[in-house]
């Protein structure tokens, strides 16, 4: 196994990242596994150092990489470090997991017929996250059913005028008494 540090935008990422890589029992290193995409990702940009590198930010994570195959050879007996971009990639990758993810529970919940509110606390608990997430994720489930109103909305717009404009009303004719 190869230790480094990663710094994650957000501590809800950060915690979601906890979650997919529980720690062993006593210990603060997430155990990657590449059965997940980012964990693959993390593999694959996982880089030897001759010193260890300092990493700085607001939400730290230390990782355990595991050895895989020719993926890691080369980090044998060397220090592990993320390049800048590759941690700009990670981050895209866990933020596109968590999105999917909490988008999966949700519709599950809503077609269980739950509140909001309740599949929002929910996914919390269950993910290990702060609390302080909540009111983000109620948030960014509002932006989406606002969005989704707006596609209905325009859809029921483009029907309106394709009908009307699709109507002859030539040769109509009212009487006026």
């Amino acid at each position: 196994m190869y230790q480094s540090v990663i710094n994650v935008e957000s501590q809800m990422l950060a915690d979601f990242l906890r979650y997919l890589f529980p720690p062993a029992e006593g210990s603060e290193l997430c155990r990657v596994s590449v059965s997940r995409p980012t964990g693959a990702l993390m593999v694959a940009f996982a880089r030897p150092a001759l010193m260890p590198s300092e990493v700085t930010g607001d939400h730290l994570v230390m990782l355990d990489i595991p050895r895989y195959d020719n993926a890691t050879t080369s980090l044998t007996n060397h220090y592990v470090y993320f390049s800048k971009e590759a941690v700009a990639r990670i981050n895209l990758a866990l933020r596109a997991e968590f999105d999917l993810d909490f988008a999966g529970y949700y519709r599950k919940g809503d077609e269980m017929g739950m509140r909001k509110m309740d599949i929002v606390e929910a996914y919390i608990f269950s993910r290990h996250l702060a609390p302080e997430t909540y009111d983000a994720l109620h948030k960014r489930v509002y932006r989406n059913q606002q969005r989704a109103q707006e596609r209905i909305r325009q859809r029921l717009l483009r029907k309106a005028y394709y009908l009307n404009e699709s109507i002859n009303y030539d040769g109509l004719t009212f009487n006026k008494p």
